[in-house]
């Protein structure tokens, strides 16, 4: 199979004023994606998602052209090859950022594509699939007050997860008061999780306030604490991770695998949090996943922006040994829904292995009519 053409597609979900999702440290006006459709020469359609287009949409179009002459007639017979196909083609000027999500998305299209010609889920283009069932963890928690992220982790609860993940308040004192209050309503079968959103959004912590909150979790046993330091701040976590007896995790904005190697060889990782669509596509990520488990480290992976990224996730994740455990958003968001081709069922959070060709995703006319691109707007960080 070879691809014929290639096409960006920018998509936004409006949330419309009064509904945006807001916190402490930002608001979400309009859901954007950025996907990236090919076709092969006998009209097979696949698509994929480069994560960072949930902010940096507006980019891709252009990224997507630069790379369109190495794109079309790159044969797909074996999709895993693409990224590192794309990679050594624009060695010089592609290395990480949202170049690498660019080239995830073709990566992820050449395997939906290749598995809807073939009849077969996704993952069985990656490997043999270790698993029946992995957990998810409810993602989200976001709150410009407390009180909205304790009744957002009590439903989450009520639903059925097991493990719920709310974000950071403006300061450490805050923060506490929010982690005492959220732990006094669930259940004690039920785990949390701390995102402390890189030590807080654009102004991160001092490195006492990061070991203040951390010292606090310790009493209470969350899974882990999330990127308590700015994600180049390896020297911060490798720090936080000795002084402190809860498992640290970052960093899910990383795009290559030089700066997952850079973290783990510092011992800055309990927990290492890859995004398939930034960091180059799925092959990338399971040589991440492999060094990570090398180094003794665990990997729960980045999972946001809409069905597309979300189910490249889960047919990754499938195909990887011992992953045992994935994020689930649970913000509202149309674009998570709309592009699946049935809905993603979780069952006393639990998923099982998906059945559906390809990836189990479809880009039709009504759905970029119905969500055209809001330039401007999306992911608001304070």
């Amino acid at each position: 199979m070879k691809i014929r053409s290639v096409r960006p597609v920018l998509l936004s979900h409006d949330y419309g004023g009064q509904s945006a999702l807001a916190w402490v440290g930002g608001r979400i006006e309009t859901w954007d994606a950025a996907l990236v459709e090919i076709t092969t020469e006998d009209g097979t359609r696949g698509v994929g998602e480069v994560a960072q287009g949930i902010m940096g949409a507006a980019t891709v179009p252009g990224i997507v052209a630069a790379l369109t002459n190495e794109i079309v007639g790159l044969d797909i017979d074996d999709p895993t090859t693409v990224g590192d196909t794309l990679r050594a083609a624009t060695a010089f000027w592609s290395r990480g950022g949202i170049t690498s999500g660019v080239i995830a998305a073709v990566e992820v299209a050449a395997l939906d594509a290749v598995g809807k010609a073939r009849g077969v889920p996704a993952f069985e283009l990656l490997g043999a699939a270790p698993h029946d069932q992995i957990e998810v963890y409810a993602s989200g928690g976001l709150g410009t007050d407390e009180q909205q992220v304790i009744d957002w982790c009590k439903r989450m609860e009520d639903d059925g997860f097991r493990t719920v993940k709310f974000r950071a308040m403006t300061g450490p004192d805050r923060t506490i008061g929010l982690v005492d209050a959220v732990t006094e309503v669930l259940s004690p079968t039920t785990t949390f999780v701390l995102d402390a959103v890189q030590g807080c959004a654009r102004q991160p912590w001092l490195a006492e306030d990061v070991l203040r909150v951390g010292k606090h979790l310790e009493a209470l046993g969350p899974r882990w604490f999330e990127e308590p330091c700015h994600a180049d701040d390896v020297d911060g976590y490798a720090a936080m991770r000795d002084q402190l007896d809860v498992p640290i995790s970052g960093v899910e904005s990383y795009s290559t695998r030089g700066e997952f190697e850079r973290l783990l060889s510092a011992g800055g990782a309990d927990i290492i949090q890859p995004d398939v669509g930034m960091v180059g596509g799925p092959t990338e990520f399971q040589r991440i996943v492999a060094r990570a488990f090398e180094a003794g480290a665990d990997c729960v992976p980045h999972i946001w922006a809409t069905g597309v990224n979300l189910m490249a996730s889960v047919h990754a994740a499938f195909a990887t040994p011992r992953m045992d455990l994935i994020e689930l958003c649970m913000l509202p968001n149309p674009l998570r829904e709309a592009l699946l081709v049935e809905p993603l069922r979780v069952d006393n959070s639990w998923i099982s292995r998906p059945q559906q060709p390809g990836l189990g995703v479809e880009l039709t006319p009504e759905i970029e009519e119905r969500y055209p691109f809001q330039p401007g707007r999306g992911h608001v960080i304070h």
